[in-house]
């Protein structure tokens, strides 16, 4: 049971660029029978435009809070909704800009016309808008500007914030292993088959002791520590290495 991160493992950094000899071993698996899915803190509708020429059709999406099987949605929640608008208030006092996405779809809302001037390396198409913090109902990501030294930081409200670009953080679910374990109790198969590949701190709370776990050469050291197995980059053979050593071909 295979669950692949998509950024820095599957795709080369954040391109959709997979390297040819990773899409010949995802189809090396599948012949072999083995269940191959995705695991990814992107978005259900994103993941399922990378997964479909992969013809994987299986996979947990916004960091463990969506579940698709058989290519279809079974269940899909957004970051809990009091800490979330608490957090969008905390940046409206410190004056920090930010956007939000409220459906499953690539698109995100702000207020700030400098927000969406600031941040156009992102995919996600910007919209610029009226915002009532306490309106929201479903807020499946926040991306706020990285706040200056110089101002009152924002509180994490038990949140997890990641950096997104080089002018901003992302705040989104982090529970890829809790999207596994209920993508796996819905199949009915057992935890210890799971194998998941990664390479980013979003990774870290796959890589349990419950299951096996393969880190990238290109990983962060906090992964690399935590991996049962360290293989090579995503663009130099790192899964095909990996799963040739252990025979899963």
């Amino acid at each position: 049971m295979f669950f692949f991160d998509i950024d820095g493992t599957l795709a080369v950094g954040t391109t959709k660029l997979i390297p040819k000899d990773t899409i010949f071993c995802l189809n090396q698996l599948k012949q072999a029978g083995h269940f191959v899915a995705i695991a990814t803190g992107r978005l259900q509708c994103d993941t399922l435009q990378f997964s479909l020429p992969l013809h994987i059709n299986s996979f947990v999406a916004d960091g463990g809070s969506s579940l698709t099987y058989n290519g279809k949605l079974l269940e899909m929640s957004g970051l809990p909704r009091q800490q979330a608008i608490s957090l969008l208030q905390d940046l409206d006092s410190c004056h920090i800009s930010w956007a939000v996405t409220l459906e499953n779809k690539t698109i995100r809302y702000t207020r700030s016309t400098a927000f969406a001037n600031n941040e156009k390396k992102s995919y996600f198409k910007t919209i610029v808008c009226p915002l009532d913090p306490l309106k929201l109902h479903t807020i499946y990501k926040i991306f706020y500007i990285n706040p200056s030294h110089a101002v009152p930081q924002p509180q994490k409200h038990g949140l997890s914030h990641i950096p997104y670009t080089e002018n901003s953080l992302l705040v989104e679910p982090t529970d890829k292993a809790a999207g596994i374990r209920r993508m796996m109790k819905k199949i009915n198969a057992p935890l210890h088959d799971v194998v998941v590949f990664g390479d980013g701190l979003n990774d870290i709370n796959m890589f349990t002791p419950a299951w096996f776990s393969i880190a990238m050469g290109n990983a962060c050291p906090e992964l690399k520590e935590k991996a049962n197995y360290i293989t090579d980059t995503c663009d130099t053979g790192g899964i095909l290495h990996a799963c040739q050593k252990y025979g899963w071909l």
